[in-house]
């Protein structure tokens, strides 16, 4: 069973098109139909219905779809693998970052890391805030840099602070509020007030829901699939929304960013792992980014245009490589 051929397969299952399938491949709709057919004969399966109108994937074929998909990530994990021990890899740390607070001086850091530890290597995603935690408690990464509420963090996960952040009212130029130097809960009678989903574990959202109706506001439950949407709604519609303060980044000059008087909406921003699956590598990485931020103001954090623009790391000088021995991380 060729490799090339389940790529090939995987392609075909997802278009239907003999033709387009080829034309991908660089080869033509009789070789790509030879493939097939050979891999049908190795399984001892059909794989597709084909006739003169349509190509139909088979029970069959569906079920080998799952396992080929598997196969090929398989493949191509164990390349990354080799070509991480080719280069002296021996660790990789995975991390997870909210786009707009970390992304910016992150991959300056990393390299910066990478020249005292180069056995270490970095894989990174740009995540949604409600991800970041799932993807720590299914393993699908190390670190997540996150935002997370002081004192009610449970013991199943380590923390390390690197800046505050802050809820604030983000308002649509315009608007009636998007001058104003503050804006209390009772000022939003009557507005449409988007607003994070209810969670539990977050209490000064739990209390803003409540509060914000009392208040006679509109409360309506943040829908979207990321920022840019969220700011697209809020210009489109006239409505404004709680929202974290690193997310002005995102606005493009369509939305200002007010404070909400006389309300404790500081949250804390840092790294977040798992207590269970720490290692020397993320302790030693997480206890570099500390250092290398130390002096950092919350402006640093927020995305800049490019490098250029960033403030100078003020690193620790290099010290001899780690052995990853690992103590306890601090809470």
């Amino acid at each position: 069973m060729r490799i090339e051929t389940l790529y090939e397969f995987l392609l075909l299952t997802s278009n239907l098109n003999f033709t387009e399938t080829a034309k991908s491949f660089f080869i033509s709709q009789s070789v790509l139909s030879g493939h097939i057919s050979s891999l049908e004969k190795e399984l001892g399966a059909l794989l597709f219905v084909r006739d003169r109108h349509s190509v139909r994937l088979t029970e069959a074929g569906r079920l080998f779809q799952q396992d080929a998909q598997r196969i090929v990530e398989d493949y191509e994990r164990a390349l990354e693998r080799l070509s991480q021990y080719a280069d002296g890899v021996s660790s990789v740390v995975r991390i997870g970052f909210l786009e707009g607070s970390f992304g910016s001086f992150l991959p300056l850091v990393c390299r910066s890391y990478r020249k005292e530890h180069p056995d270490v290597d970095f894989h990174f995603r740009t995540m949604e805030l409600a991800n970041i935690q799932k993807a720590l408690n299914e393993n699908e990464i190390d670190v997540g840099l996150s935002i997370y509420q002081d004192g009610i963090q449970g013991a199943k996960f380590c923390y390390r602070r690197l800046y505050e952040d802050r809820y604030m009212l983000a308002v649509p130029v315009g608007h009636r509020l998007a001058k104003r130097a503050s804006v209390s809960i009772a000022d939003l009678r009557g507005e449409r007030v988007v607003v994070p989903h209810f969670n539990r574990s977050k209490s000064m959202l739990e209390q803003m829901h409540v509060k914000l109706r009392n208040a006679g506001a509109e409360v309506r439950p943040a829908g979207f699939e990321d920022v840019g949407a969220m700011m697209a709604t809020l210009v489109t519609a006239g409505a404004v929304a709680i929202a974290l303060d690193h997310l002005r980044v995102f606005g493009n000059g369509n939305v200002e960013f007010v404070p909400l008087a006389d309300e404790n909406m500081e949250i804390c921003a840092g790294a977040v792992w798992k207590r269970s699956k720490e290692t020397g590598a993320i302790t030693s990485f997480v206890d570099f980014l500390e250092q290398a931020c130390e002096g950092f103001g919350k402006e640093d954090f927020l995305a800049r245009s490019g490098p250029d623009a960033l403030p100078s790391l003020r690193l620790p000088p290099a010290s001899p490589r780690a052995s990853f021995s690992g103590g306890p991380s601090r809470p």
